[in-house]
This record gives structure tokens, sequence and C-alpha cells, in this order.
């Protein structure tokens, strides 16, 4: 039989075109393709960005996804709840997941999978010591559960700049790690170079920040160190630097970071008073930390206590001396 087209309607609404707005085919697996070679220029690739490109180059709205064994359906459910009309497990999955998750697949299919590439550490120690000698790498691992535990890093070109290029003032501080599915702390000696740029000079991977891992840190670090020149180390006066550095470095002087010391005399004392007063203790308590000679520092103190006695206690018992 013959046949003409009379009149043509060309806006594909059924869902087979990949232009459709929540297409169903937007699997975990797709999002992981059409993510992969951005995630390799940019590791730091967020999902909420993968959303707004797919969107832009693909036309499409990842869709609000329930994977549900029956038909109850409200949004304003958690993510994962029991419902009580059954007994399944009923999933909310968001559009902002479901890249997440695409995302998840990419890094997978890109480096590995995470927890097997704690397996690869001390292949990694060995490689590094071979192609850079002189470093000190420091793996350590739970002698009853074998797990990881802390890793310690300083390659020989980083003590190198140290010792050639920046001043003898070492910063110490640990910070949490913004990563979900690792828990733990990064502990980190940092210095200014001659153009007042930060360069890391030795860091670690721990647990927790804890006085046993500041003083494992610590007594690595020294054996990193190229040459025993004193060294003026600053911190927030975490747990354990206070004890440890005296111990480990004998001869060396401990500054603790202005910007803690004020937030804690704030939160601690001054607080408590009206603000004219309050301004005036973090005046004579900026006084007493900045001084130069030893007169001024006296100077300061005796302004301090004719203010108030127990503000001089406060700042004997936190240690802040001349």
């Amino acid at each position: 039989p013959e046949f003409a087209i009379k009149s043509l309607n060309n806006i594909h609404s059924y869902g087979c075109g990949i232009m459709s707005d929540g297409h169903p085919r937007t699997s975990k697996k797709w999002v992981a393709n059409a993510v992969k070679g951005k995630l390799v220029d940019k590791p730091t690739y967020r999902a909420s960005e993968m959303m707004r490109d797919i969107r832009r180059d693909y036309g499409i709205s990842i869709p609000y996804h329930q994977v549900c064994h029956d038909f109850n359906y409200n949004t304003s459910r958690p993510l994962l709840y029991k419902d009580k009309y059954c007994n399944n497990l009923t999933y909310h999955v968001s559009s902002y997941q479901w890249a997440w998750w695409g995302k998840e697949v990419a890094v997978s299919s890109l480096y590995g999978d995470f927890r097997t590439s704690y397996h690869m550490l001390n292949w990694y120690s060995e490689c590094a010591l071979q192609s850079n000698p002189g470093s000190v790498l420091s793996l350590e691992v739970d002698p009853e559960t074998q797990r990881f535990k802390r890793f310690f890093i300083c390659f020989q070109v980083f003590a190198y700049g140290f010792e050639v290029g920046c001043r003898p003032m070492l910063f110490l501080d640990g910070t949490h790690m913004k990563q979900h599915r690792v828990q733990g702390v990064i502990l980190a000696a940092s210095v200014l170079n001659g153009n007042n740029e930060l360069f890391t000079v030795a860091y670690s991977i721990a647990d927790s920040e804890t006085c046993d891992n500041w003083v494992w840190f610590l007594q690595n670090l020294k054996k990193a160190l190229l040459s025993d020149r004193r060294i003026v180390f600053l911190s927030d006066r975490g747990k354990g630097l206070k004890e440890a550095i005296p111990d480990i470095f004998l001869n060396d002087h401990h500054g603790y970071c202005f910007q803690h010391i004020m937030q804690n005399f704030n939160d601690q004392y001054a607080g408590k008073y009206v603000a004219p007063f309050k301004k005036l203790l973090r005046k004579i308590l900026q006084r007493i930390a900045y001084a130069v000679t030893e007169k001024e520092y006296q100077d300061a103190m005796m302004a301090m206590e004719l203010n108030s006695a127990d503000a001089k206690e406060w700042v004997l018992r936190n240690d802040v001396d001349h």
C-alpha cells in the first residue's frame, strides 16, 4: 500500500531521544561515562557541577529517583527509611545523590577502589625512596588489626628547600580530612619562603590529633631535617604539642598562635564583660604578645594587672610569657 505524511510534529516526547528532559536511562554508569573525561582533568569535580554540565551538554535534568518495593511516594521523607506500611526499605534518591553516585563510579573506574589503595602504600614508599634518596617516609599499621594507622612523608627536596630557602620558623597544625569515606586528620609542618609563600616541609595522615601522633610526627620530622639549626615552632598548642616540642627539640623555642590565644582569652575570661572593657583587655593582651623588649612586656603586664588582676592571672596560667 502507498501512504504519504501530510504533517510532522518533529518534537520527540516519548523518552527514547537522549535530549529529553529527565531521560529514563540516566543510570549511574551513564553519568560516570559522561563525566569521566572531566574527572581526569579536574579531580575536584563536584556533583553539582556535573548536574549543571550534563544539563547544558545533553539537555538532561538528572531526575528524582525513587527505588521502592511498594507504591508509597512521599518526597518529604528522609533518604532511607523503613515504611510503616510495608516491611521493605524505601530509598528516595535526589538528583544530587544520583550525580554523586555517578561520580563515584567514574572515580573507581579511573583510579580503582580507594579501600584497596591502602595496600599500595608500601610499594609507594619503596618507589619514593628509590627516586628521592634521603627522604623520610614512615608507614605504621595497627599491630592487632593490621589496619592503616598513620603515614609520614618528608621528601628530601622539601627538607633541602627549608634548609636553604626558608626562615627557621615552622608552623605546626592539624586539620580534619573532608572526605566522607575516610576519617582522620592531616598533620603538617609548614614555613614561609623568601616570597612569603607557604611551603610544606612535612605532612602526615593519622587517625586523630593526639599527643602520641604529634610525638611520632615530630620524631620523624627531626630525622628528616638536614641540620640542627635552631628553629622557632608556632602552634595552636594542640594536644601533645606543648609537651612534645621541648622533649624532642631541646634547644628550640615554641611560640603560640596569637589568634588562638585571643580566642581562648575571649571565651574563657574577657567575654563576660561589657564591650568597652572587653576591648580594653584584648588591646592590652595584644601589647603583651607583641612586646619587643622586656620593659615593654613588664609595662603591658602591669597595665593588665591595674585593670584586672584576674586577667593577669589568666595570662600567666596560659604561659603567655616574654
